[in-house]
């Protein structure tokens, strides 16, 4: 212990010990473990990234090639290239070289629940959770490509054990245990004004998640990167637990992915608007990657193209894929993901050892993000996908991202195929994933079901 005091007094934090006269025993061995898994030697990099924050460089911004769609009319085509490839996709798939990687390390808490957020019940007439959602999609692909792709959730720390046994409780909706995979994300600590490590209590570190960005190191250390090449898997796909519409493979994605010799590829929607606080795919001094909306300027977000079109209109959706040799690469010369740092309200106990929930942001948090492979890799594919088919986050407790507003979204938009397919739309209505994940592919469905014609489209309908 007193080698542990003179390391972190050595850098000016000898602060986290200042009540540890007063610990029990229990408790000190609590915050020796937490102590002793800080980098020390990682202070510097907390600081930079508080200088990046407080005084941004200047970007060189232009906007990165993409594939857009063929049709913008509902209910929508993919890019002729994309769509020409998914036969590669479909190959890939059936010869079992994809995996997909959910990141669920979220807690419900902005949405007013207490959980993970992949159990919050999402769907408007089963009350079906997220987590179950991603389930049988994966099912789904399982039967189109005669195996169900591994899936692999990157949880927090704080959320990992009510995860896997929500999974146990539901009997892994469906899919072998073997092939469903948790891992834990890293943790990062916090710094104050001082640049002094935050203390959640007298005897704990404040700590939060690494971000997704976290998850390249997480894959490496928990194993996850050496089971997907035990199982032969070469490509992955990237999705966040919360958006329910986007798809957990995409042929046509993964064909085009492969056919540009890519290493990082992601899927990007239109802005509404140039104000809308999504990431931008474009290019900074001709390097492709995600540029934060805040790092714009009004006049810069603002600018039209000869069609009076958005300049800068790729918002990102966090769904990519990755080469596993690339993020093996990666992780064998030691690189790291740049860290962000944000101003944040942190919990935390004053100089009286008394707890204090701040009014305003009073600390600094730390986290790395997964877009920012982007720059590092040799080459990088953009595809364009329709915001309501593939785009339909749950953020908030309220508003078009909360709850009723995304359960509304998602009702009116496979509810224009059911009218197209059947003449009426129904007052609510939900498709099983098994059945449909888009509405091509639901008005197709419908199109050959007998049975559709006599449904009573007066009520509720359940597509199951």
């Amino acid at each position: 212990m007193e080698e542990l005091r003179v390391k972190f007094e050595a850098v000016g934090q000898g602060h986290v010990f200042r009540w540890w006269n007063e610990l029990g025993e229990r408790a000190r061995r609590r915050l020796a473990r937490q102590l002793e898994a800080v980098d020390l030697d990682r202070l510097p990099e907390l600081q930079a990234a508080i200088e990046a924050l407080q005084s941004p460089r200047t970007r060189n911004l232009s906007p990165a090639p993409t594939f857009t769609l063929a049709n913008e009319n509902y209910p929508y085509l993919l890019n002729d290239a994309a769509r020409a490839l998914a036969p590669r996709g479909d190959k890939e798939l059936r010869e079992g070289r994809v995996a997909v990687l959910l990141v669920a390390g979220g807690q419900g808490t902005r949405l007013g629940f207490d959980g993970p957020k992949g159990c919050f019940p999402v769907m408007p007439l089963s009350g079906m959770t997220l987590f179950e959602v991603f389930a049988r999609k994966l099912r789904r692909a399982g039967r189109d490509y005669g195996r169900v792709p591994p899936l692999y959730v990157m949880v927090g720390n704080h959320n990992e054990a009510a995860t896997r046994n929500f999974w146990e409780d539901h009997d892994w909706f469906g899919l072998q245990p073997e092939d469903v995979q948790f891992f834990a994300q890293g943790e990062m600590p916090a710094l104050d004004a001082q640049g002094k490590l935050v203390m959640a209590g007298k005897d704990q570190l404040f700590t939060g998640p690494d971000g997704h960005g976290g998850v390249l190191q997480a894959l490496h250390v928990k194993g996850m990167l050496a089971d997907m090449r035990r199982r032969g898997i070469r490509t992955i796909s990237y999705l966040q637990v919360d958006n329910l519409q986007t798809p957990v493979v995409d042929p046509a994605f993964i064909g085009l992915h492969l056919d540009e010799g890519a290493e990082v590829s992601l899927k990007v929607v239109r802005k509404h608007e140039p104000a809308e606080r999504v990431g931008i795919y474009c290019l900074d001094d001709g390097v492709p990657g995600i540029v934060e909306y805040s790092e714009f300027s009004e006049q810069q977000a603002g600018e039209r193209d000869g069609q009076g079109r958005l300049r800068y209109w790729q918002g990102s959706i966090a769904v990519h894929l990755f080469e596993v040799d690339f993020l093996g690469r990666l992780i064998d010369r030691g690189a790291d993901l740049p860290l962000h740092a944000a101003h944040k309200k942190v919990p935390h106990v004053n100089d009286q050892g008394e707890p204090v929930e701040p009014a305003q942001p009073n600390a600094y948090k730390f986290e790395r993000f997964v877009f920012d492979t982007i720059p590092m890799a040799g080459n990088v594919m953009c595809l364009e996908v329709p915001r309501d088919e593939q785009f339909l986050p749950v953020k908030n407790a309220e508003g078009a991202f909360g709850p009723e507003g995304v359960k509304q979204s998602y009702q009116d938009y496979f509810g224009r195929a059911v009218e197209i397919a059947l003449g009426k739309k129904p007052p609510a209505l939900e498709v099983d994933p098994l059945v449909a994940e888009n509405a091509r592919e639901l008005i197709e469905y419908l199109k050959t079901n007998d049975d559709a014609k006599s449904w009573d489209l007066t009520k509720p309908l359940h597509i199951t």
